[in-house]
């Protein structure tokens, strides 16, 4: 595995600098006795990234660990328990960590030149949820029990995706559970430019979003149910099609209008039908792009594009515990999302740079590096030279 850019780099673009910078900003460490929030913020990356099943113990055992406590510049004499950490995390100023995620975004987006190229934003939603008894507030997602009592009390976080995770939403009010409002809440944000196409799912269902991404000019491509209704544009000329690929085979490109509360919207939308190879269901693609800058081929295969969002929720899910509760509390939760999103950052950040494939191996390979450094930080504190460590085979 060739590393051409190694995780001290990776980490020096949230430098120590910024994070006091951030701190003096929110006043984060207002009347606070332990752990200043840039040791928050270190303790809590380090144990996202090197602990599947992290949690306050998790946490308060890295802090008595006296190598992350050298890295992190930590007073050696200093203590915290993991009830102290729970509770840091449970009322600290989410502020301070938004504002560091937004700056994360912003720098490794530069990185990885990802600011002025054509790009896709996929939209959408994932949820957790935990033991009603547990979780004091929450959408009522799901089943009742035999009791009529709902079991489980669930978030919901909507995420925009290009290459890196660069917006989130968190919800938790029940009227949220509709994706109308949750990706119309966020699709309010996309900005309107011709090099940056929204892509989200069929769970949109609201006309009135699509209606005006149109009217703002923001680009867009969806799937809509098959059930829809619609209306071809008479004016306009419908074009069989003669594309297949091993999942569908298109069909036919038309310009029509949607429906919405029984009214015909005005804007003309164009759709792509198709039907599944597998078992022949019918499948609609809607978008609002150009005809003479996209053809209908290109706004299938964009769509496609859309999985890459699910990737990542399955990444960030099984390799940084993100379907784990760190806090019950509201601001807690918001503050863990945070530090799991900006964690996300630094090892995707690390994969497209070296050029590596997969989660689980750059993981790894990313952690032995920072434990790996963070030894030879040591190692020149003690008066050694850490260059004799490339020697060391016994």
């Amino acid at each position: 595995m060739q590393i051409r850019t190694d995780v001290r780099e990776i980490l020096s673009y949230i430098s120590d600098d910024q994070l006091d910078f951030f701190a003096r900003e929110t006043m984060v460490d207002w009347n606070a006795k332990k752990l200043k929030g840039k040791e928050l913020f270190k303790l809590c990356v380090f144990g996202v990234l090197n602990e599947n099943r992290a949690s306050s113990r998790v946490f308060e055992n890295f802090y008595e660990n006296h190598f992350f406590c050298k890295y992190a510049q930590i007073p050696k004499d200093k203590s915290v328990s993991h009830s102290s950490i729970a509770e840091r995390i449970g009322k600290i100023n989410v502020a301070y960590f938004e504002k560091l995620y937004q700056h994360t975004v912003t720098i490794f987006q530069d990185k990885l030149n990802e600011k002025d190229k054509a790009k896709l934003s996929l939209y959408d939603s994932t949820i957790t949820s935990l033991s009603a008894s547990l979780l004091s507030f929450g959408m009522q997602n799901g089943q009742k029990n035999k009791k009529g009592e709902q079991g489980k009390n669930s978030i919901k976080f909507t995420i925009g995706f290009s290459e890196l995770p660069f917006n989130v939403k968190f919800h938790k009010d029940q009227k949220m559970i509709s994706e109308d409002l949750a990706l119309g809440n966020i699709l309010e944000e996309h900005i309107a430019n011709k090099k940056d196409i929204a892509v989200f799912d069929r769970g949109m269902k609201d006309r009135k979003t699509m209606v005006e991404l149109s009217n703002d000019d923001k680009y867009f491509v969806t799937r809509i149910y098959k059930s829809s209704k619609y209306e071809v544009d008479k004016g306009s000329k419908v074009t069989l099609l003669d594309f297949e690929n091993e999942i569908l085979k298109l069909t036919r490109h038309s310009k029509v209008y949607l429906y919405a509360n029984q009214k015909k919207t005005k804007i003309v939308f164009r759709l792509v039908e198709g039907i599944l190879k597998s078992d022949g269901e019918k499948i609609l693609f809607l978008s609002n792009l150009p005809e003479d800058e996209f053809t209908a081929i290109q706004i299938a295969e964009i769509y496609k594009r859309r999985w890459d969002i699910e990737r990542f929720f399955r990444f960030i899910k099984q390799e940084l515990n993100f379907k784990h509760y760190f806090s019950r509390q509201w601001n807690g939760i918001q503050v863990m999302i945070y530090i799991i999103l900006i964690a996300s950052i630094l090892l995707l950040s690390y994969i497209k740079l070296n050029q590596l494939k997969g989660y689980k191996i750059p993981k790894m390979s990313f952690c032995n590096q920072l434990q790996n450094d963070i030894i030879q930080q040591v190692v020149i504190h003690c008066g050694g030279d850490p260059a004799k460590l490339e020697t060391f085979n016994t």
